[in-house]
């Protein structure tokens, strides 16, 4: 049966990184409980600091936490700037996530009940509802990105907060929604002709 030492210690050892738990078998209890709180606290100075009024001051703690090591700072930063007010910050962001995906799932509106063309009603087939492509090549600074997939071979461009792509017989372009969503248009030509609107859930 475990003690109610061993029992606080599984909780605080739930809340480390993967990379603070190798030596976490040869301190005790207190010590792992002081080093969870001084990152604690660390974490929550920056996120004040994404608050803070000076847009200079948002924008390098984003970038900071954006960049760390730390997945719970990371996921803190991401969660915070795509909620953002400002721009800038919901740009970098966009820009930031879009360097960790590696294929992008445009997602459709259940189809039931619309009227469609059979163009259309073929491409939603084609696709299951979602059309997809991989990101081959990413420059983290133009934001220009090259794809890949079945019809798919194309380019495309992050700029802001809005994303577009240009493929044999579809052409994207998404801006950001509310929170970690682009929302926008495919349109497409061919066997597959027709405007769809779509979302490309980042989280």
């Amino acid at each position: 049966m475990r003690t109610a030492r061993s029992v606080h210690l599984c909780l605080l050892l739930a809340l480390l990184s993967p990379a603070s738990q190798q030596a976490v078998a040869e301190i005790s209890a207190e010590q792992l409980k002081q080093r969870i709180q001084a990152r604690s606290q660390r974490i929550a100075e920056f996120r004040a600091l994404l608050n803070d009024p000076d847009q200079t001051v948002r924008l390098a703690a984003l970038d900071e936490m954006l960049g760390s090591d730390d997945v719970a700072m990371r996921e803190l930063a991401f969660g915070v700037c795509f909620n953002s007010a400002d721009e800038a910050m919901r740009a970098i962001c966009l820009r930031r996530k879009f360097a960790d995906l590696g294929t992008i799932n445009v997602e459709f509106p259940d189809p039931s009940g619309q009227k469609l063309a059979d163009t259309q009603a073929k491409a939603l087939q084609d696709w299951g509802n979602i059309y997809t492509f991989s990101v081959t090549e990413f420059d983290a600074r133009t934001g220009r990105f090259k794809t890949a997939g079945t019809y798919r071979n194309g380019t495309g461009q992050l700029s802001g907060t809005r994303l577009t792509f240009s493929h044999p017989y579809c052409t994207g372009a998404f801006a950001l929604g509310d929170g970690a969503v682009l929302e926008g248009e495919l349109g497409c030509t061919g066997s597959w002709a027709g405007t769809f609107r779509g979302i490309v859930r980042l989280q």
